[in-house]
């Protein structure tokens, strides 16, 4: 369910390839990303967190660490 813009993400190049790498190692551990709503649902993009900050990854934990961090220092997306 969308619950509005997600002011977690930026939308600078390497931001969006940080995105992208957290995308295939959610893949790698059997779970898939939808980037675009990933950028814009807030439950889904705190689902994607927790599953990752979960997950037996250490690789994956610190995406999601580093994922949080980008959401500290983001502008919201219009």
């Amino acid at each position: 369910m969308k619950s509005g813009a997600h002011p977690h993400i930026d939308r600078d190049a390497g931001a969006l390839v940080r995105l992208v790498d957290f995308k295939w190692l959610m893949a790698g551990v059997g779970w898939r990303v939808n980037l675009t709503r990933l950028q814009q649902d807030t439950a889904y993009f705190d689902e994607c967190l927790h599953r990752a900050q979960t997950s037996d990854s250490a690789l994956l934990r610190e995406y999601g660490t580093e994922l949080l961090g980008l959401g500290q220092r983001a502008s919201p997306v219009a």
